[in-house]
Formats: C-alpha cells, structure tokens, sequence
C-alpha cells in the first residue's frame, strides 16, 4: 500500500509523476464521494483507471523486488559455499572455511578469527533489527484486539523477553523439534491466512495481479536491481527501502546461509538452488501478491478509506493487516483472523531467533553442536541488544534499527564478495579436475578396447 499509493519517503521511484497524480485524484475523489453519502457501484462513484491500475502493479512489484530473488541469492551465496565446503572439502561448518581457496591454512588464524567475529556482529544486529520491527506488529495486533489501549515501554520489553524466552526454550530443544514444531506449525497458519483472503477478497483480482507482477519482475527486475538515486528525495528513498533491505539480507546471510547449509547435506548444486532461490521467492510472491493485492483491492474499490490512511499518513502501517480483517469481515471472523495473524508474526520472529542462536553458538564452537548454557546465553544477548536499540532509540527506534542492521551488514558485505571469489575458484578447479579425469578413463576404456580388438 505504501508503494502504491503514498509519498512516504519520497513515494516509489518507479513510479512517473503522472500515475502518482492519478492516484492522489483518485483517492481525493473517493474520499469526496464517501463525504457525500455514496458507496461503491453507485452512479458518480469513482473509478480507478488505467494509470491507478499501473500504480497498484508497481507496488506489488517493487515489495517482490525487495522481498524476492535478490534476498534469497544473498543467502545462497553464503549457504552454497559452507555446504560445499564443509560437505565436500572436509572444513568445519564455519564462514572462514569459505574462504580456504584464498589463504588456504591461514583460515585458522586471525583472518578467520575476523571472519567470524563479522559474522557475529552482523547477525545479532540483522536479528535485533527484525525483533524489533516484530515488537512494531506485535503491539499493533494487541491494540486491534483490544488487550491494550497503546504501545508502551512496557509492551516493548514485555514483548521482546517472551519472544527471547521462547527463542531460548525452542533453541535448547534443537532443529528437530522445536524449531521444526514451530516452524511447522507456522506454515499451516499461513495457508489458512493467505485461503482467508482468496475466499472474503475477490480472488480473481488477488491471482491476476500476483501472476502480474511476477511477470512485471522478470522484466524489470534487472534494471530495478541497477537503479540508482539522483536527486535528494530518491535518495531518502532509495536509503530507507532498498539499502536498508539489503543491507538487512546481508546481516541475515550469515546465520540464514549457515542454517541452510545444515540442512542441505546430500543435494545437489543444481537442487540447493531451486531449494533457497527459486522456491522461496515463489512463497514471496504469493505471499505478498494475495495479502498485499487484496488490500489494495478494498482500497479501491471497497467503502472504507482506513487501508489507504494508515499507508498514507505513515501512522500504524504495522496495523494495516489487522484493520484489513475488520474491514472484509467483521465481528467474529475478524477477531480469529487477528488471532491468527499475531500467533504468525510472534512465531516468525521466535524461529528467527532461536535458529540465530543456534548458528551464533555454532560459528564460536567452530562449526560443532553448541552447548546448552552457550545457547542460553546467545539467546539472552539478542534479546538485550533488542531491547536497548528500542528503548534507546525512543521515538526514532525505527531509524536506529535501520542504520544497525546496515551498519552489522557493510563489513560482511566484504567477507560475501570473497566467499563468491572462493566458491568460484575451487568450482572450476574441481571442473577442472573431473575434465581431467574424465580423459584419462576415455583413454583407459580405448586401449582397452584396441587390446581386445
């Protein structure tokens, strides 16, 4: 909703002047025909047209953009390259041994020693930044429910230590259980979410614009990726949306990259990719296209203005998805459908969590099973940071967040370029290698064949 029809931070980039003007003379019409005692179908009631229409795909596209392909490669980079080499080369199950094929035994001494220390600090700073816009949803889903009246420091640290404690719990039961359980659990949930949409929205207009924009995507994706800003308000922009997105993907790839590799032992290149790339970014665009599309339909052509408001006014964007369920069904269906919603938003972020913990206890014990006590004390540590970013950061914790996670990000951005480096130079060695060998068995079989002739 942001991206389609607000000018926050500048408005979408991708958008020209005159859609924006569309929108905005739209939206004023509606607004005007509400005032007036119309609704929706009615004669004189507005109609979005073609360049609104342009406006609603290009906010689709933009969030699989930032939400899609480009995330996931970052994390297949870093997953592809412990999985090879710990699976394939013998190294332990830690981010220095990626970079073997560059200083080779020097791994073990103080270049690998930083390696992981960068790891460290990104990923408890990429998972500070994503509890704490968790803590955003979480409060805005206990306003919706009416549990509370406001957000509060008490809800903020309420919130964050429950999310730790379970994190903490579900990290000492390790990845088969609860993490799994979880997880499981979590993916059921989201089904019933995403078919609660299809069913109470119009389910035509949520798949045509979801196979839309995957095909606004594949077109624009490349020059989208290779846009950058050139004026004052694109760069406000461009710093508050793509930059920070990427640069809370780089903090995640350590943990997510390792997290990944773990559980990949056995694939194929060929099948690890499909696995992290192709198929995530898939559940993304469903994901967003359903849920985000079925907002903007109500938006536009539904009775109530409070979707368009919250994106617009910038006032509770965390709530957009629990005023969404007041506004397609009211009463008894809304208050399971916001039940729903908040079980899925606090177990997102406990899996976030405690998986981090698991694989920040593992990259100090060199790639081996981290004790229980290291768990629980990695757990306890995100939740601190967590909280002193937010209650430091006061009005601006948004802002302080941001500037963490790309900030935990910049220095790994440099361990990412050298693993690629890595990867690639012992992929072609071992090329290389198999061309090699593959000669020699063709020589072996022909002589073979010439002494039996």
């Amino acid at each position: 909703m942001i991206h389609f029809a607000s000018d926050w931070s500048g408005g979408n980039p991708f958008l020209s002047a005159d859609i924006k003007a569309a929108v905005a003379v739209f939206f004023e019409a509606k607004q005007a025909a509400l005032a007036s005692g119309l609704m929706p179908g009615d004669e004189g009631f507005p109609v979005p047209d073609s360049r609104v229409a342009e406006a609603a795909a290009g906010g689709i596209k933009l969030t699989v953009f930032h939400w899609g392909t480009i995330a996931w490669a970052m994390y297949a980079i870093v997953g592809l390259s412990l999985a090879y080499f710990a699976f394939r080369k013998g190294l332990p199950l830690s981010m220095r041994s990626a970079l073997y094929p560059l200083i080779g035994n020097r791994i073990y001494g103080p270049i690998g020693h930083t390696v992981d220390i960068l790891t460290v600090f990104g990923t408890i700073f990429g998972i500070a930044t994503t509890l704490g816009l968790g803590v955003e949803q979480i409060g805005s889903g206990l306003m919706s429910l009416g549990l509370i009246e406001e957000k509060s420091r008490m809800v903020t640290v309420v919130s964050i230590l429950l999310i730790s404690a379970i994190a903490t719990l579900s990290a000492t039961s390790g990845v088969a259980r609860g993490i799994k359980l979880l997880s499981t659990f979590n993916t059921w949930v989201c089904l019933g979410i995403l078919a609660y949409f299809l069913l109470v929205s119009d389910a035509n207009y949520l798949i045509a614009s979801s196979i839309t924009a995957l095909g606004d995507y594949l077109t624009d994706g490349v020059s989208m990726t290779l846009w950058t800003a050139r004026t004052p308000d694109e760069r406000i922009w461009q710093g508050g949306w793509t930059i920070f997105y990427w640069g809370w993907w780089i903090a995640w790839a350590g943990f997510v990259g390792m997290f990944i590799a773990r559980i990949s032992r056995g694939r194929t290149i060929r099948e690890f990719i499909l696995g992290v790339m192709v198929i995530p970014s898939i559940v993304a665009l469903v994901w967003f296209g359903v849920i985000g599309s079925a907002g903007i339909y109500q938006s536009l052509y539904g009775a109530d203005m409070g979707i368009y408001t919250a994106a617009v006014t910038n006032w509770d964007y965390a709530g957009t998805l629990y005023h969404s369920f007041e506004v397609l069904t009211p009463g008894i269906a809304a208050t399971v459908a916001k039940v729903a919603a908040l079980l899925v938003v606090i177990i997102f972020f406990v899996t976030s969590a405690d998986s981090g913990t698991l694989v920040l206890g593992r990259l100090l014990a060199f790639g081996r099973r981290p004790p229980v006590q290291q768990r629980i004390i990695w757990g306890m540590m995100l939740g601190a940071v967590t909280l002193i970013l937010l209650l430091l950061g006061g009005d601006q914790a948004l802002k302080s967040l941001q500037a963490a996670s790309t900030a935990g990000a910049l220095p790994f951005t440099f361990v990412l370029i050298a693993m690629m480096i890595g990867l690639l130079k012992s992929l072609r060695e071992d090329g290389e290698s198999m061309i090699e060998n593959e000669e020699h068995i063709r020589k072996m079989i022909e002589n073979e064949v010439r002494d039996l002739s």
